[in-house]
């Protein structure tokens, strides 16, 4: 990791955001606000064409010293929304730099937000990992970018487990929350024996949960309720893409949000898709490209459906935390 030495500058605080039902209650005022449609063709920034009450900007406490980002937003078994939110010790520059407040290498702590039906924010809490940290070594430094998910009546998360020993290892890492704090934590190994790993997509249906790993070559693994491989093959369109969401059922299949790191004159930005799976996670159909706020470092780990839309949870340049709520005309338009 390429450290450099940055001038400390304030970062802005989160303003308020219009919640959907303000905006609703608004609209029911005066005439109704037409669906905003999505351009066929061409860059697609999602903000450019969404009215800001899609959007939705996640806080955690002002004591708070580290940078919130990554959200990952699920659904509990009654419906019910809450978030898992990464906070971290840097900030990144412009180009590829980052610097540290006042840590040697980079820390994480993670909150658990819950939400309300509109999305607005109703209580917020640190995530206590410090058991783990301190008794499993291979987390000693923190969980990184969990995907959040309802499983045998519960909340788990699936994340990278970093430690900065001789070698930087980032270990996947299966965790179990009771309320706020990590109560267990199994180490998901590589299935190549590589010493970082990241970037998995979960999917807990009924007693299984499985994991998309590869996008192509295509490679998806079952590690629950028996640990298996699901399938190894191919879809080239995705070459060089990674994860980034869970999957959640959608239209007999399941959806998945994915992404691609891009570099061009020092400047890293990131672009997304929406992906359709198959019943052996087998990756058949990816839909346009897209950006949510602008071609920057964005980062997109959640991904649930609820109240007819589709809400996507994302980070932008390690420093802000979003939610995007999508009706299903614009998924549509996302995925030809």
């Amino acid at each position: 990791m390429d450290v450099k030495a940055k001038r400390r500058r304030a970062v802005p605080k989160a303003s308020r955001q219009e919640s959907p039902r303000e905006a609703g209650t608004q609209e029911s005022a005066g005439a109704a606000r037409p669906e905003a449609a999505l351009p066929a063709e061409g860059r697609l920034v999602l903000s450019e064409h969404l009215p800001e009450s899609a959007f939705v900007r996640l806080s955690v406490p002002e004591s708070e010293k580290y940078l919130p980002c990554n959200p990952s937003i699920a659904k509990d078994g009654s419906g019910g929304l809450s978030c898992l939110v990464r906070t971290v010790n840097y900030e990144l520059g412009e180009e590829d730099g980052i610097w540290f407040r006042g840590d040697s290498a980079p820390n994480t702590r993670n909150y658990f937000i819950t939400l309300g039906q509109d999305l607005s924010q109703q209580s917020v809490a640190w995530v206590d990992d410090l058991m783990v940290r301190n008794t499993r070594t291979p987390a000693r430094d923190g969980l990184e970018d969990g995907r959040l998910f309802w499983w045998r009546d519960g909340w788990w998360f699936t994340a990278t487990a970093l430690h900065h020993g001789p070698r930087v290892r980032g270990t996947m890492a299966l965790c179990k929350l009771d309320k706020t704090t990590v109560s267990g934590l199994e180490f998901l190994h590589s299935p190549h024996g590589r010493e970082i790993e990241k970037n998995w997509m979960p999917l807990a249906e009924g007693d299984q949960l499985s994991v998309v790993y590869m996008h192509h070559p295509s490679e998806s693994y079952e590690y629950a309720p028996q640990k298996r491989r699901i399938w190894m093959g191919g879809f080239p369109p995705l070459a060089g893409w990674s994860g980034g969401s869970q999957l959640i059922p959608f239209e007999g299949a399941y959806l998945g949000v994915v992404h691609q790191r891009r570099k061009h004159k020092n400047r890293v930005y990131y672009v997304h898709r929406l992906v359709r799976y198959n019943g052996n996670l087998e990756p058949f159909h990816a839909g346009r490209e897209f950006y949510f706020r602008g071609e920057q470092i964005e980062f997109c780990p959640g991904l649930v459906e609820h109240d007819g839309r589709h809400v996507l949870s994302f980070g932008v340049k390690d420093r802000e935390a979003w939610l995007v709520s999508l009706t299903a005309s614009q998924v549509a338009a996302l995925l030809k």
